[in-house]
């Protein structure tokens, strides 16, 4: 299963292993993070969409040794008092949903620069990349990790940490873990902050003195500046997602693992956008030997259409697919700005000579009743809507 990492550090996409291939990747990868390995069985479709997460510092020892050390505090406060990290857990709910939904935000909307882009647009984007993973997506995780590390070093949990401004934050991360912890606060090379890195592209602080020479000014009060090439700027985006990547799979692990009583305190309030379901979906999808094509919404029905890369016989490949129908469905619940715009969810597969082989719909309200137990699997698939133009069920033509 080191090919299928390799190729996801790579940034390549294994379309050539199936399923099972993912799932004892995943185990194979996650476990030695895992002291609850149950979770991990339980919740092994989301661990494979984190696979890609993992793969990204799989190489790096520094920040494996960094999600490590995270689970390790998270887990000595945990025994301390369970009660207390149950609550700053949940209360930190809400906030990493948030950093969730700006990286895929950030991900959608951010184009690739065209071979031989101007430098000055190299460099905006390289700042405007780092300034958003700082500030929305970072800084929710590093939230968590300084609940506990106050925690651990004082005895009691501070207060209104979400109030605190990222200088606040950063400066005030206790001294007896700043060690250890200094790779995700300051990036290794030219030794700034994450929040003077966020400051820096807020405040467009930066401009470009040669071909790519940049210089940066930061700092209150006494001004400093600094100059160094285009090259150290793109090790200092790395630096910011790889310090990401570390965390979140850290607090990631931390939640599943006590999930169950996390949740027993009151169940948060979920608002995720359709869009990054329907993102999770498209990366579930392609572990099968699926390419997500398009979304659209027409007339109350969302469809997602998709094409088939294992040449799988259609309508095998399509009812295969239509598994995802509930998990569509539950994204639109979860998006308030969709739930009265889509009432049904629709799988729509076409072929590679770009003709629609057919359709599967349901019903939101049918599938969420099903994940909700309330209906069983024969009910549910009694109300999946059929649809093969010029074809029966088994892919037969009508005609024939």
């Amino acid at each position: 299963m080191q090919k299928l990492i390799n190729s996801l550090s790579d940034h390549r996409v294994p379309i050539s292993y199936s399923r099972d291939d993912w799932k004892q990747a995943t185990i194979e990868n996650f476990s030695p993070y895992f002291r609850r390995p149950t979770q991990l069985q339980k919740n092994i479709d989301s661990f494979i969409a984190e696979l890609r997460n993992l793969a990204r510092i799989a190489r790096d020892p520094d920040y494996l040794s960094l999600l490590r050390w995270s689970l390790s505090l998270y887990r000595k406060v945990l025994r301390v008092d369970r009660a207390g990290a149950y609550r700053a857990l949940l209360e930190s709910f809400d906030g990493l949903g948030a950093s969730d939904a700006h990286w895929l935000h950030m991900f959608q909307t951010t184009s690739s620069l065209e071979a031989g882009a101007a430098a000055r647009d190299v460099i905006f984007q390289i700042f405007e990349t780092i300034g958003g993973i700082a500030e929305g997506c970072f800084k929710p995780q590093l939230q968590i990790l300084y609940s506990f590390a106050v925690r651990d070093v004082t005895g009691t949990w501070p207060v209104r940490v979400t109030s605190l401004d990222f200088g606040a934050l950063v400066g005030g991360f206790p001294e007896s873990h700043r060690t250890t912890a200094a790779l995700l606060l300051r990036d290794p090379d030219l030794d700034l902050t994450v929040n003077q890195w966020r400051n820096i592209s807020a405040h467009k602080s930066y401009r470009l003195i040669g071909p790519k020479t940049i210089r940066v000014t930061f700092g209150k009060g006494t001004v400093q500046s600094r100059q160094f090439g285009l090259n150290r700027l793109r090790a200092a985006c790395r630096w910011v997602q790889k310090a990401h990547h570390a965390l979140r799979l850290a607090n990631t692990i931390i939640f599943i693992e006590h999930a169950e009583e996390i949740l027993a305190l009151g169940p948060p309030k979920i608002e995720r956008s359709l869009a990054s379901s329907i993102m999770q979906i498209a990366h579930d999808l392609s572990t099968v030997g699926y390419e997500t094509i398009s979304w659209k919404e027409h007339k109350k029905v969302g469809t997602l259409l998709i094409r088939d890369t294992f040449d799988r016989p259609p309508t095998e490949a399509l009812i295969h697919a239509s598994q995802q129908l509930v998990a569509l469905s539950i994204g639109v619940l979860f998006d308030v700005s969709k739930v009265t715009c889509i009432s049904k969810t629709a799988i729509q597969l076409q072929l590679p000579d770009g003709k629609i082989f057919g359709t599967a719909m349901v019903l939101v309200a049918t599938a969420d009743a099903f994940s909700l137990g309330k209906i069983n699997l024969r009910k549910y698939m009694d109300q999946i809507e059929w649809n093969f133009p010029g074809k029966d069920l088994c892919g037969c033509s009508n005609s024939a």
